[in-house]
């Protein structure tokens, strides 16, 4: 059985999840030498801000994918795909002011798009080692409009690969077709990464309590925030997490949601010096792998 460790951020931003995750990672396989993959089931990058990294990607794996997860495959002996490793990615784009000042109509960017607005979407299921398919949610009023920067000679290539690629105009149409593909992407991909694997190591995004919920499965729970690392028993984890649903239904379940119904059994410091860092790492791998060896 593949030891599953759950990595979760308590801010919505910066807060060490992928530093933690790298470095567990490489402790596992360098220091026990136990095959451990990475898994983000959900991602997002934004085209202004990660252009030259998003474009490397694409040259090199064929697909759109997160910076997080290319970086969490360095330290990695496992050979699986890394749009299994990342079965979902949405691809952002920003509106570009000066369109809208030429029109005169500057009002409009801040009270519609002074925020970052979803391009696309790729959802990667696995069938079969020769089938593994990818279909993409497309925002077709952004994609289609000038206002908003997108390199189509970048993404065009990409979509024209996808096996099936849906079209949506707003959020409601976008939400109903996300509820299509994410659980098929996440549970299939999630399988093939167990197999291929002793651990595996699933980070959240952003500061989600858990991005999905079809492979909710955890032997660790480990919640990151700058220096400090909250360990939980999976169980009483996941359980807060049900009590707080099933009296917030229509709300994102967050991580500090979190912390305020379940303790910890354990707080670790998560030091900026590198050399302490890894020493509390060395020392919480070593404690993780005496749990691998008794549930074998």
């Amino acid at each position: 059985m593949t030891f599953i460790v759950f990595i979760g951020g308590l801010f919505e931003y910066n807060s060490g999840k992928t530093t933690f995750a790298k470095e567990i990672i490489s402790s596992f396989e360098n220091d026990l030498s136990m095959k451990t993959a990475p898994f983000k089931p959900l991602s997002g990058n934004n085209l202004f801000f990660h252009y030259e990294e998003i474009k490397e990607n694409v040259k090199k794996h064929g697909n759109l994918v997160s910076l997080d997860i290319v970086e969490l495959m360095e330290p990695s002996s496992v050979e699986i795909p890394t749009i299994l490793a990342n079965p979902v990615h949405k691809l952002h784009t920003q509106a570009l002011p000066y369109n809208f000042y030429k029109e005169g109509s500057i009002n409009t960017l801040f009270s519609r798009y002074s925020d970052s607005v979803s391009l696309m979407q790729r959802f990667t299921i696995y069938k079969s080692e020769s089938e593994i398919e990818s279909c993409f949610l497309v925002n077709e009023p952004i994609y289609k409009n000038q206002k908003f920067w997108n390199d189509q000679a970048l993404t065009d290539p990409i979509l024209e690969e996808a096996k099936e690629i849906k079209y949506f105009k707003n959020d409601q149409e976008f939400y109903s077709l996300n509820d299509k593909f994410y659980a098929a992407a996440t549970k299939t991909s999630f399988d093939y990464v167990k197999e291929h694997s002793d651990i595996t190591v699933v980070e959240s995004f952003n500061n989600s309590a858990h991005p999905a919920w079809c492979i909710r499965e955890s032997n660790a729970v480990i919640i990151v925030g700058p220096g400090s690392l909250f360990i939980y028993e999976p169980d009483a984890y996941f359980r807060a997490i049900d009590n707080y649903r099933s009296i917030n239904r229509n709300k994102v379940t967050t991580t500090d949601d979190i912390l305020k119904l379940a303790t910890p059994t354990e707080v670790l410091p998560f030091p900026v010096d590198l050399g302490e860092r890894k020493k509390i790492i060395s020392d919480l791998t070593n404690k993780l792998s005496k749990e691998i060896h008794k549930k074998k």
